[in-house]
């Protein structure tokens, strides 16, 4: 990691404003996607015998059966980790970029029909960059995940009262390799963070100016959100359903084989549907909220465009 002294000053200079405002911006993506994440969960999960006919079938039934609350549950885990995650995931890209350019990693890129200005990184780099931050993300998101999914497949007659508890039931009855259950699908599902910096950056270049605002980040944002899950879609699936009964599986390569042998090819991209919906609205929400923060906050307004794509995976 980089010593103190080493993190460029620029960077600290609206610190506090970001940081506060990337977590207004998160929570309140959260607040729009997470029902689109409890119905994608609950289509991953469901067995053959209770199986729902859809995605609207799935979100009808949940407020049927559970009210609307049904479609909150597990989101306490994913609010309370929010800040951590995304200061993780854009430190960590910033750290790895700069390494690349610190050690000639892929100077030589040919990146002009993105219109790459020779200072900036090429799509190569921040490929590899947006990968590593994301397998650095999974050692915090894998436990976060694993009380999500317990929490938005409990029933009425569980007794899971919230994340922390649902990790401590996991930690009694599995020790400490139990809360990180699902740890390698998740390192894949995280890798999906290359294609997303990737596609926005891409997005970003074409429109002619790299720090894009307004209806423009919504479209960057919503689109690489939508490219980042496609990419490694089937990891996702493997991680819940491997969360969502741990111990069943003797790992991830097991648990791929059994749901193909029972339910072929196509669950490996059940719920990909509402995942895809959530983007865009989830993305809004999140630029929203994060503009009108920094402007409470700071008059500096000139690096929303970049920060703003914090939360759409």
């Amino acid at each position: 990691m980089l010593d103190i002294d080493e993190i460029p000053s620029q960077h600290t200079e609206s610190t506090v404003p970001c940081f506060i405002a990337g977590l207004v911006g998160g929570l309140s993506g959260l607040a729009v996607g997470h029902p689109f994440d409890t119905v994608k969960v609950r289509l991953q999960t469901q067995k053959a015998q209770t199986k729902y006919k859809g995605t609207w079938d799935c979100f009808a039934s949940t407020v049927r059966q559970e009210k609307i609350f049904g479609l909150y549950k597990g989101m306490a885990s994913p609010a309370a980790g929010v800040a951590v995650v995304n200061a993780l995931v854009f430190g960590s890209f910033d750290w790895l970029i700069k390494l690349q350019e610190k050690h000639g990693v892929n100077a030589q890129s040919n990146d002009t029909a993105f219109g790459r200005p020779d200072q900036q990184p090429s799509l190569l780099q921040i490929m590899a960059a947006g990968m590593g931050a994301g397998m650095i993300t999974s050692f915090v998101t894998c436990p976060m995940e694993l009380a999500k999914v317990q929490l938005q497949n409990q029933t009425l007659s569980t007794t899971m009262k919230g994340p922390i508890d649902c990790l401590a039931q996991i930690y009694k009855r599995r020790g400490i390799r139990g809360c990180f259950t699902g740890m390698a699908p998740t390192v894949l599902r995280e890798l999906s963070f290359g294609p997303y910096f990737v596609t926005y950056e891409c997005i970003s270049r074409l429109s002619g100016d790299r720090d894009i605002t307004g209806p423009k980040v919504i479209f960057a944002g919503g689109i690489a959100g939508m490219m980042a899950w496609c990419s490694t879609y089937p990891a996702d699936v493997i991680k819940t359903r491997i969360q969502a009964s741990p111990g069943e599986y003797k790992g991830m390569i097991d648990c791929a084989r059994r749901c193909y042998q029972s339910e072929g090819i196509r669950i490996m991209f059940r719920g990909l549907l509402p995942t895809l919906l959530r983007a865009f609205p989830s993305n809004a929400a999140t630029f929203v909220a994060y503009t009108w923060t920094m402007k409470m906050l700071t008059e500096d307004t000139s690096r929303f465009g970049q920060n703003s794509a914090a939360a759409i995976i």
